[in-house]
């Protein structure tokens, strides 16, 4: 386990989410107390004075960041500001933490602040993640990163990345299992009650109908499929309403989705089972059948592949909520 003699959080110049600052400094600060390591905390930025949510808050950095030399572990917090001009405005920023992990520090970014890790390089062929709902931005934007969408925490190469906004505190968790030892780890989780040992996003994951192309003949495709999920839909029918043959059908969906005709059918069904687990006291039997399945295996193995949960542990967490 390597002691870390020097935790620098960023602020960059863009507006950051402000708790994931504040969630950090605070953990990590009770942390060091607790154990009496000999680890400084320092929050650094580009200037004396920093807001926060169009200026109702204000950061007050003790350092430049480019006067630190040598950082152990560096956060970089979430940003909410225009993803691509926060890269354009931090170059100074990657610049240095570039410099900083070329000489050994560990780097983690939480939820957007890996766009800021992008932008630096930083990511190309490494694992990484960020908020389901930047995905296609920013593999748009970083094609040689090897992004993961559904992981709520990634490490590769001594840089870390987390997914989802307040996900960061199972990041910052996991950080000081990785460098305090998990017995702290476990103590944190107990104090400030985070929900430990998520892996994944896809529980939170909203089915997004990915309508955003311009190709008539599938999105006639995808409303045939909305509009009859709970049949026994098979790929000549869906291609026989919309005047195709069966492989063009699957070709030209996949270029438009992304994914086949089969596999946005079961993304619609599993979507309604989820409304029907969350806001219907049927049972997940009648649940199954209404939505298009007949064997409650395939559907309690197809409902956990999209969502990482049971349909009756869904039902469970997320019924309270609704």
């Amino acid at each position: 386990m390597k002691s870390l003699q020097k935790i620098v959080i960023v602020i960059p110049k863009a507006d950051v989410v402000l708790s994931t600052i504040s969630g950090s400094y605070k953990i990590l600060s009770t942390i060091i107390e607790r154990t009496n390591a000999k680890t400084e905390l320092i929050l650094a930025g580009s200037k004396k004075n920093h807001s926060a949510f169009g200026g109702l808050f204000s950061l007050h950095p003790q350092i430049k960041f480019h006067e630190i030399d040598q950082a152990d572990l560096i956060i970089v917090p979430a940003i909410q500001s225009d993803v691509e001009k926060a890269i354009q405005d931090n170059k100074n920023l990657s610049n240095w933490l570039i410099d900083q992990h070329n000489k050994g520090a560990y780097i983690a970014s939480l939820c957007s602040g890996a766009f800021l890790l992008g932008g630096a390089g930083i990511l190309n062929n490494k694992r990484c993640t960020t908020h389901w709902l930047q995905t296609e931005h920013f593999r748009k934007l970083f094609p040689d990163s090897k992004h993961h969408k559904h992981c709520i925490i990634t490490e590769d190469q001594r840089v870390f990345t987390n997914g989802g906004a307040f996900n960061f505190l199972n990041l910052v968790i996991y950080l000081v299992e990785r460098f305090f030892g998990k017995e702290n780890a476990l103590w944190a989780v107990g104090v400030f009650q985070v929900d430990y040992n998520r892996d994944s996003q896809s529980q939170f994951v909203l089915f997004n109908s990915q309508k955003n192309h311009t190709n008539n003949i599938i999105l006639k495709a995808q409303q045939f499929i909305e509009q009859n999920y709970m049949k026994k839909l098979s790929n000549a029918e869906v291609a026989a309403h919309c005047n195709l043959g069966v492989r063009t059908l699957v070709r030209k969906f996949k270029q438009s989705c992304g994914n086949t005709p089969n596999e946005y059918l079961q993304r619609v069904r599993i979507e309604k089972a989820k409304e029907l687990l969350v806001k219907s006291n049927d049972s997940i039997s009648n649940i199954q059948f209404d939505v298009g399945y007949n064997d409650p295996k395939t559907f309690r193995n197809i409902f956990s592949r999209y969502t990482s949960l049971t349909p009756s542990a869904y039902r469970k967490r997320y019924v309270l909520l609704n």
